[in-house]
């Protein structure tokens, strides 16, 4: 009953994410902000104005998540990039969440580089229904499989509350 629960859960949230998530989307510079592949650890978020692109940040990991909002509420997206990697304190491959954003409306630059969050993370989406908008986790608290709510704090993302499953 427990595996059938979480694989429910798990099926819920990967639909939300299908339908939150987006390849692309629109700055306020009139640019459009994405996520190039090259292969599968080397990823380039790039921010193109009138198809001249003005900025790229490689991302030397595999990327499993890519999404935005405006999580400060200055009206200007920020970009969540799920990506994989080891950190200096933990040498073990897990997925972490790196957020950017774009200075001067142009330049992408690092907001958070997040090395965790509360638990072990397993996915996650901006819902852009609120304003700010907030992150929303799953993440792995010991046996089981919890939903967090998240917003963007002085440095990185702070805890707002456990959601229902």
């Amino acid at each position: 009953m427990h595996t059938l629960k979480l694989l429910l859960l798990l099926f819920l949230l990967l639909l939300q994410v299908g339908c939150n998530s987006r390849d692309s989307f629109g700055s306020k510079a009139g640019g459009t902000v994405y996520l190039d592949r090259t292969n599968d650890s080397l990823y380039t978020i790039k921010h193109a104005i009138n198809d001249t692109v003005v900025s790229a940040w490689e991302l030397c990991y595999p990327v499993y998540q890519f999404d935005y909002g405006d999580l400060d509420g200055d009206g200007e997206n920020e970009i969540c990039v799920g990506v994989i990697k080891t950190t200096k304190y933990d040498t073990v491959s897990r997925k972490r969440l790196f957020i950017f954003r774009l200075f001067d409306g142009r330049l992408i630059r690092p907001r958070w580089l997040g090395s965790r969050v509360g638990f072990q993370l397993e996915n996650f989406y901006v819902c852009r229904d609120s304003q700010p908008a907030v992150v929303i986790t799953t993440e792995i608290k010991h046996d089981s499989t919890v939903c967090l709510q998240y917003h963007l704090g002085g440095f990185g993302l702070q805890f707002d509350k456990y959601l229902e499953q």
